[in-house]
């Protein structure tokens, strides 16, 4: 039977159990077990022994220049995950920790150069770069703050172009395709990210699932039939629907009991946009246009927020401002499904339960996988103050060079380590999720997308479920914002 078939089985047992099914014993759906068999025909020939080379140097294609002992200096917000994305003080032993010490160390001497960094005032939203760049102060080779604070030092004239960067290749796959096109606006791209930065994995994204049950119902895992394309958001309602378990008996879902889905605001709203194929903005050759309510979004609107309202969710209390919660309730097996991003997959290794990590459903078959990064990730701009962009290009290409190298693999490992072993069929999941990430100019740039900027998690707050007159009324606001932020660049560009 195929993980297909089994899937498809698996819905339709789920259903006629019904939505709140009790604590009884699950009902036992046998799954066929294919035979498999493999006479190697004829005898072993021996293997030849390919020849051992040196790896090629990833690095050959740049100079190496000796920069005297210059101190490479950066801004970075004032919170763990954010510094240790870029910041490895010594050798600890700890896999990612040591990768980033690596390709510091790495460059550091390649350019005979020192790498430090400033913390900011706070641990998320903050622009401290922007007194000492209006002062015409050389202070920071380079800044990495809040994605959507990085566009306000872009809306404001404060970075240069990456264009304009002369060692840095944006061609290459190690920095973000989809980024450089929706980031670029007129006059350039003044925000960047790629495997520089580990958190442009561990901000996208995903959806996780309790292994322990599923073998209850001696079902498949998800795994093939996302590689097929059918790991569809349909399927997945229907499963979120199916599963919830009353445990308790009293009717209704609460603590102790299980649900089909868990999600936060910030991540399956904002995510359920995104996998319909929708943008905030549409940034095609120039022209920014809205593209948050058509036919698709809607679709996916009414879609969602049915299964979102139901009682098989659990949703993150309105006073909590965190997702660190979904991935509690998750951990001690409170939900088959939570959808988190990546990088709090990593507090879950101890978790009593196995699991495993899928891509955000699909809209429809014939639709991509497609994982939103959260705008609160690492971005990178270079200010307009910065004594030799050449100098800093050179060092931002070696280290988005090395972090493919040496960090995203390391990251990777870990990331897939559960409590009992690495898992090893999601590693093609997290290879789907990070080669279809989205990052979205209207979502980032808040100027761009206005009132729009934050869609269906406003709505998620908002209790109302008026999608046509939520949109109808910011249209105009909207609009005006995006004309006159798009004139200002231009005006910017033409000089």
């Amino acid at each position: 039977m195929t993980k297909k078939r089994s899937l498809t089985l698996l819905l339709a047992a789920w259903m006629l159990t019904g939505s709140l099914a009790s604590c009884g014993e699950a009902p036992a759906v046998s799954s066929d077990d294919p035979a498999s068999s493999g006479d190697i025909a004829g005898s072993a020939a021996e293997e030849a022994v390919p020849e051992e080379t040196e790896p090629a140097d990833p690095l050959a294609h740049l100079p190496v220049q000796d920069y005297e002992g210059y101190d490479f200096h950066f801004l970075i917000r004032n919170f763990p995950d954010w510094i240790d994305d870029m910041v490895a003080e010594e050798m600890t032993g700890e896999v990612v920790n040591d990768a980033v010490f690596r390709r510091n160390t790495e460059t550091a001497e390649r350019y005979n150069i020192t790498i430090s960094h400033e913390l900011s005032s706070n641990s998320n939203y903050e622009t401290d770069a922007k007194a000492s760049i209006l002062a015409g102060d050389d202070t920071y080779d380079l800044v990495v703050p809040h994605g959507r604070c990085a566009h306000i030092y872009a809306n404001e004239g404060l970075v240069l172009d990456w264009n304009q960067l002369e060692y840095v290749d944006l061609t290459q796959g190690y920095w973000d395709a989809d980024a450089v096109r929706s980031f670029t606006l007129p006059g350039g791209l003044f925000a960047m990210t790629g495997d520089i930065s580990y958190q442009s994995v561990g901000a996208c994204n995903a959806m996780l699932f309790n292994k322990n049950y599923f073998d209850e119902y001696q079902f498949e895992y998800p795994y093939e039939t996302v590689k097929e394309g059918a790991w569809t958001f349909d399927m997945f309602a229907s499963m979120v629907e199916g599963y919830s378990r009353d445990l308790d008996g009293d009717g209704k879902l609460g603590d102790g009991d299980i649900y089909g889905y868990g999600t936060f605001h910030w991540i399956g709203p904002v995510q359920a946009f995104y996998s319909s194929g929708s943008r905030v903005v549409d940034n095609t050759d120039g022209s920014y246009t809205f593209n948050v309510y058509n036919e698709r979004s809607i679709s996916m609107f009414e879609r969602y927020f049915a299964m979102y309202d139901s009682a098989n969710v659990w949703k993150v209390p309105l006073t909590e401002q965190q997702n660190g919660a979904t991935a509690q309730m998750f951990r001690k097996g409170g939900m088959l499904f939570a959808d988190l991003n990546v990088t709090e997959v990593l507090a879950l290794r101890d978790m009593d339960h196995e699991f495993g990590i899928l891509p955000w459903p699909k809209y429809d078959e014939s639709s991509e996988y497609l994982s939103n990064v959260d705008a609160g990730v690492n971005l990178f701009v270079v200010p307009i103050t910065n004594s030799d962009p050449a100098r800093t290009s050179l060092i931002l290409e070696t280290l988005c060079i090395l972090g493919r190298e040496y960090v995203i693999p390391s990251y990777y490992d870990v990331a897939l380590k559960t409590r009992d072993s690495r898992d090893e069929e999601s590693a093609a999941m997290l290879d789907i999720i990070a080669a279809n990430r989205v990052f979205d100019l209207g979502y980032y740039n808040e100027s761009f997308g206005g009132s729009y900027a934050s869609h269906f998690a406003e709505i998620a707050t908002s209790g109302s479920r008026e999608f046509a007159s939520w949109y109808q009324q910011k249209e105009k606001a909207a609009a005006k914002l995006l004309d006159r932020i798009v004139k200002t660049y231009e005006e910017r560009a033409n000089g």
